[in-house]
């Protein structure tokens, strides 16, 4: 399988080289704006750049600097159009960076992925470049915290791109079906059916006596092809093997632990 993996390069080197090597990535997009090429942001750039042809021989690295990462349409557009280029050039795997850039290029990260086909990742920092005792040098004025924006421009709506919530029915299902799981409860059909059921979120009604199919046939096959194969097509479940049951992935869990949580 073929990987690329985006990222913004504005002040980070870390963040934007190790999920390279983590991944494993065939190609890198490297996303920045540098008006001189030698300025800080450049600077930044050629490090990055640097880090990566030392740690991975003959990595592919595509440069796009045309609009600046501060700007989200400009970002949306753009990472969009990479993430059909590079799918198209025959990337298995596309994964962006959520967690290099300013604010504006993660925003656009994180929608660009949920549009498309793309995954979205975040880095964490386990250890910051600056000591504790120097954070009131940098950050405060006149002793007082400021933070590393001393002056801002106006603020500007983001644009709407909607987003379709995941069906509720499909979500509220789910939990229960979690809920068994973490039971140990049987989740063979007859009993998620009867779940179901109970908790008003099965609305099947088998047309009696139209085949030889007895009617839970017929609910056991409703059941698998509105439930079990879309739970699948989503990736909310998988199993380990032949045999075994259906458990949540970790994106099953985030779905049922995000949404619809109100009764």
């Amino acid at each position: 399988m073929r990987c690329a993996v985006l990222a913004c390069v504005a002040f980070e080197t870390v963040k934007v080289v190790r999920p390279v090597t983590f991944y494993g990535a065939d190609e890198v997009h490297l996303f920045h704006y540098s008006r001189s090429g030698d300025d800080i942001y450049g600077k930044f750039y050629s490090e990055v750049v640097r880090l990566l042809k030392l740690g991975v021989p003959g990595i592919r690295i595509v440069e796009h600097s045309k609009d600046p990462v501060y700007d989200f349409p400009a970002m949306l557009r753009a990472l969009l159009d990479c993430i059909s280029k590079a799918e198209a050039d025959g990337c298995d795997r596309v994964l962006v960076n959520a967690s290099s850039g300013p604010a504006q290029f993660t925003a656009a990260a994180v929608v660009a992925s949920f549009m498309t086909g793309a995954r979205a990742f975040t880095v964490g920092t386990k250890e910051y470049t600056v000591p504790e005792e120097d954070i009131e040098k940098l950050y405060f004025r006149g002793g007082l915290p400021v933070g590393l924006s001393g002056k801002i421009y106006d603020p500007r709506l983001i644009t709407d791109f909607p987003i379709k919530m995941p069906d509720e029915g499909l979500v509220r299902a789910l939990r229960v079906y979690r809920d068994m799981r973490d039971a140990m409860l049987p989740v063979n059909a007859h009993n998620v059916i009867d779940a179901l059921k109970e908790n008003g979120l099965w609305s099947y009604s088998a047309n009696r006596g139209s085949s030889r199919t007895s009617d839970f046939q017929k609910e056991a096959m409703y059941y698998q092809r509105h439930f079990i194969d879309e739970w699948k097509s989503r990736g909310w479940i998988s199993k380990k093997g032949r045999g075994s049951k259906y458990d949540l992935t970790e994106d099953g869990r985030n779905i049922v632990d995000t949404f619809y949580n109100k009764s």
